[in-house]
């Protein structure tokens, strides 16, 4: 590795030695040996020659290169300026002077409007005084979301810890055997799954049901009743307000439901057999009097012959015949924490299913409790406190309402901000096709997109609906569904708040390394993993088919694959080798053998690759930064360059020559354009959000807050002269803003 970086620079330097002299100047090198020493070795006739006849190219070993080299920042070039500026593909000077003055000024104002679009946030405060209201948007989303999200886990993690405990507790009150080595999450699972294995064993548990279902309220030590808004008979009346902790009796407690899930018919004999497979499911009320619950209660076995009058039986001939059967019920509780911040009590009601699976019909018979736990509106009370005030709620409000406006505000800033570049680049491709006749690349056309804005953009949209969500949870009416999705609202618009900030970091060169790094290694990074996710899903379809059935951890496409994502990052590989059952030997082998060589290939290869990708990306970043790289080249960017930029910003011709009367009218011509009336439209919300803020829209105070990218405030002061071209600054100024322009890209 260390002969081929040798010779990987060794290469570089001799090829750009051959293609500027310029170089000879530079006093960064990457080796340790002198320039004098790398010269001889490159003025040698027979490297020359074997390098000459060496399929290695250029190309090969630099396809993303620049074209041309810059001055490095540390050059010892005895010259008062820096070498100048390359010249640009296409003569856009004698193009100039072949137009006609008004197209010629219109030229003029192009590239000062684009020129003006590629600075950044302090570039454009020097220039105009134009407040960076998207960057202080930001900075006040991320402290408000923040806020906002620790009060809102809070409530969620109350909620979720309820219905987690009230789901424990009815496994414990109806399953017959359940014990607490059940409740801890343990991998790999100490017990197997809670099942029966024979008719009495579905008849005890079924006893046990529903003596727990009729004994709720005198044996729980909870707030537990029964949902009394359903009807059950005729003789039985609506009522929804019976008390939690008052009795019910017998004769008002709703009845229980079976259904079964089952084939029509099934008939086998010795040699023979029919199955009639067409799906029947049938629900029967369980409508037990008294006599039958304390029969039920003094012996278990007594509800076979009481459910054989409904036509309900559990026999060995049913066996092949029952693919499920549920109990079902409903109940009612009442949910009250003052440990937490948030102490109104809250109603809920418990939709409860004992589920008997025998849908594989091998004997076992699998036990489990699937419950929905949903909020009630029908719950009203009052609570009675020392006349003190709930501030967390008003906490909680006045942080809900400043995540909107802030939301709001921003996206509709960055929406404005993207039509407006959507709009020049609709300018300037004209201009280039009808004036000059050349076409824009595809690449100079997504520079006008500005991904940063597209991402707050979503974001904005995530925290708006998710506050409004939160909102409606606040005012007690939501439901579990509702609480994951504003969950994972909010939580994807924190995050993309906080990736949106590290666009305002990428402006000091001092802490932009992650984010060039990241935007150089992710083209790479792409194309890696596309060849990598094909040897995954390779070894991925094979493990579960092969592996599948004698190991748990293989027993789905989906377990499958977080078996091997865990594997390749190191993790419980001795427990993936443990749970291959050893009954087929030629599984065991095979199966220790594929796990052997998945992980070998992936950590030691694969994982290895990836790391040096993202290496090379931050060893081109950091070159391009010691040696003064300068942009690659494109049309573009070479008419920008041809209006060099000011040598002071913050002058007033500078200002006066970057003013919105001297440069373009995107909207003039186009009224009929749902770009121009969408932008109409934010502009003037905008304007009354200005007003309303004390602003004011009159007068040069507004004028500096306003985005030059259409010319509706007041023209220049005539007291100020505006240079058709601003003055042509040194060489030096020119070098570097040919290195800052790539390394920006972030209209504003």
């Amino acid at each position: 590795l260390s002969n081929f970086r040798i010779n990987y620079h060794l290469r570089k330097h001799c090829l750009f030695h051959r293609i500027s002299d310029r170089f000879r100047h530079s006093s960064v090198s990457p080796l340790s040996f002198s320039y004098s020493k790398m010269t001889k070795i490159c003025e040698d006739p027979a490297y020359q020659q074997n390098a000459e006849k060496s399929p290695i190219r250029k190309a090969q070993f630099f396809p993303n290169e620049p074209e041309m080299v810059g001055r490095s920042r540390s050059s010892n070039h005895s010259g008062p300026h820096s070498p100048p500026m390359r010249e640009p593909m296409t003569n856009f000077d004698e193009l100039f002077e072949q137009m006609a003055d008004q197209d010629r000024e219109v030229g003029d104002r192009l590239r000062r409007h684009l020129q003006f679009f590629f600075m950044n946030p302090m570039e454009k405060w020097s220039v105009r005084h134009q407040f960076p209201w998207k960057l202080v948007l930001q900075v006040l989303k991320i402290v408000f979301v923040t806020a906002q999200l620790v009060l809102f886990a809070e409530l969620r993690m109350s909620h979720v810890d309820f219905m987690e405990d009230t789901t424990v507790v009815m496994r414990h009150k109806f399953l017959k055997n359940w014990d607490d080595d059940r409740d801890a999450l343990q991998y790999p699972p100490s017990e197997g799954r809670y099942s029966v294995y024979d008719g009495k064993g579905i008849f005890e548990h079924l006893s046990f049901i529903v003596n727990s279902y009729y004994s709720l309220q005198s044996e729980s030590f909870a707030s537990f009743s029964y949902d009394l808004s359903r009807v059950n008979s005729k003789r039985q009346a609506r009522d929804t307000n019976s008390s939690l902790t008052a009795g019910v009796t017998f004769d008002k407690i709703p009845y229980m439901e079976a259904c079964i899930d089952r084939i029509a018919n099934v008939s086998v004999n010795n040699n023979t057999y029919e199955f009639d497979i067409n799906d029947v499911y049938e629900c029967t009320s369980l409508n037990f009097t008294k006599a039958e619950v304390d029969r039920i209660a003094s012996d278990e076995m007594a509800i076979v012959d009481i459910l054989a009058q409904r036509k309900i039986t559990f026999h060995a001939e049913d066996a092949l015949r029952i693919s499920k059967a549920t109990i079902k019920m409903r109940l009612r509780t009442i949910h009250f924490s003052p440990v937490t911040s948030d102490q109104r009590p809250e109603c809920y009601l418990i939709k409860l299913n004992v589920v008997f699976d025998n849908s594989h019909h091998t004997g076992q018979v699998h036990i489990f409790i699937n419950n929905v736990i949903s909020y009630v509106n029908e719950c009203n009370g009052r609570i009675l406190k020392g006349g003190s005030i709930a501030w967390d709620t008003i906490v909680m409000g006045v942080l809900d309402i400043c995540v909107l406006v802030l939301s709001v505000a921003s996206f509709v800033l960055c929406l404005r901000a993207l039509i407006k570049a959507h709009l020049l680049k609709s300018r300037a491709e004209e201009f280039f096709d009808q004036a000059l006749k050349l076409k824009l690349s595809v690449s100079d056309k997504l520079d006008f997109l500005n991904l940063w804005y597209v991402m707050i953009v979503v974001n904005d949209t995530c925290l708006v609906i998710g506050t409004i969500a939160k909102i409606s949870i606040e005012f007690r009416d939501f439901d579990s569904d509702l609480f994951t999705l504003t969950g994972i609202l909010l939580g994807t618009g924190a995050l993309l708040v906080y990736v949106g900030v590290l666009r305002y970091f990428g402006f000091f060169s001092q802490y932009n390394v992650l984010i060039l790094t990241m935007k150089k290694a992710i083209p790479s990074i792409l194309r890696f993993l596309g060849c990598a996710s094909v040897l995954y899903a390779g070894f991925l379809i094979a493990g579960w088919v092969i592996i599948g059935p004698y190991s748990m951890k293989f027993r789905s496409l989906t377990s499958s694959s977080e078996a091997l994502f865990s594997l390749l990052n190191g993790d419980d590989m001795f427990a993936t080798f443990y749970t291959i059952n050893d009954s087929n030997t030629v599984i065991k082998v095979f199966g220790c053998a594929y796990i052997y060589i998945f992980v070998s290939l992936f950590i030691y290869v694969v994982l290895s690759l990836f790391i040096a990708i993202i290496m090379d990306a931050y060893e081109v970043v950091k070159d391009r930064y010691s040696e003064g790289l300068t942009m690659e080249r494109s049309l573009l960017k070479d008419f920008v360059q041809t209006c060099p930029p000011p040598e002071q910003l913050s002058s007033p011709s500078t200002r006066a020559a970057y003013s919105p009367s001297n440069l373009l009218n995107l909207a003039a011509g186009s009224d009929s354009s749902n770009s121009v009336r969408t932008l109409r439209f934010l502009d003037r919300l905008r304007d009354r959000i200005l007003e309303a803020s004390g602003r004011g829209t009159g007068g040069s105070r507004f004028a500096s807050f306003s985005n030059p990218l259409n010319d509706s405030v007041p023209p220049t002061p005539s007291s100020v002269s505006v240079p058709s071209t601003p003055p042509i600054p040194s060489a030096v100024d020119r070098e570097m803003t040919n290195f800052a322009f790539d390394e920006r890209q972030n209209p504003v």
